[in-house]
């Protein structure tokens, strides 16, 4: 008998639940002695056995304990001056020729296979669904990975068709006097009139402020759009804002969130014209 067949016949279960004779129990743990993969298994059944014992042990009632020990009290009162034989519960031949003991220990067999499968069916159950859980939450995070790769190769494409297009005006805002820091560039296309803000350098506006774009033309402010920003960098390298047909400058202003219908020139901080 191999190791697979001797693992599979139930003899090391029997030998968990204490159904085996000595001379039994002596050859299981000899086999095992001489086959690391057999005494795996059994030191498995082991455990098994220990663990569902202990998972379905029952504490007896105190009051059992002591009616239990007061017959035993009893007992022991009534037959202190004699010698009782000690008599078997069952006659020897009957107890070692008993087909009821290999029934027995066939049920305590299969009961333990049974719950020993149960248990790996179980964490095995457990480990699929711990792999599972593992390989979708990479999948999402390869998912969010490529949206961001794919938006960031957009907006680089976006801004080489800009650059690259002859047609867009470059409108390089500078700083005020009293905010020399601050720097913006603007790309106009007045064919299409579309404008696209980039390379913004302004202070992180307070809390309930915001940056407005301007076009000026013939001293008339047109109001371009916000800026968005967090954390104090603009949002996108390169932001689209409000079409443009017609403008002589741009100009950056600080404004209440929202935006203003006309700018708040106390609060200038970038300014450029238009070449021509």
């Amino acid at each position: 008998m191999n190791n697979e067949d001797y693992i599979t016949s139930g003899i090391l279960e029997l030998y968990a639940a204490g159904a085996l004779t000595d001379e039994e129990r002596r050859e299981v743990e000899q086999t095992a002695s001489h086959s690391p993969e057999i005494r795996a298994a059994l030191l498995e059944a082991c455990a098994v056995m220990e663990q569902y014992a202990s998972h379905y042990a029952v504490q007896p009632r105190p009051a059992l304990k002591n009616r239990v020990m007061d017959q035993i009290q009893a007992q022991t009162a009534n037959t202190a001056e004699e010698e009782q034989p000690v008599r078997p519960l069952y006659p020897v031949n009957e107890r070692e020729g008993s087909p009821y003991k290999w029934m027995f220990a066939a049920s305590i067999a299969l009961f333990l296979l049974s719950g020993f499968m149960s248990i790996r069916f179980y964490q095995n159950w457990q480990s699929a669904e711990a792999r599972l859980q593992q390989a979708l939450a990479s999948e999402q995070t390869l998912a969010r990975n490529y949206q961001t790769a794919s938006y960031r190769l957009d907006q680089q494409e976006q801004i080489l068709q800009v650059m690259r297009n002859p047609a867009y005006r470059t409108v390089r805002m500078q700083g005020v006097e009293a905010h020399p820091e601050a720097n913006v560039l603007v790309y106009w296309n007045a064919q299409e009139q579309k404008v696209f803000v980039d390379a913004v350098q302004l202070p992180t506006p307070p809390a309930g402020k915001q940056y407005q774009l301007w076009a000026l033309l013939d001293d008339k402010p047109i109001d371009a759009g916000l800026i968005s920003m967090e954390n104090g960098n603009a949002t996108a390298p390169m932001q689209p804002m409000k079409n443009i047909a017609a403008a002589q400058a741009f100009a950056v202003t600080l404004e209440p969130a929202g935006g203003s219908v006309n700018p708040t020139l106390e609060q200038l901080y970038v300014m450029g014209e238009v070449s021509s």
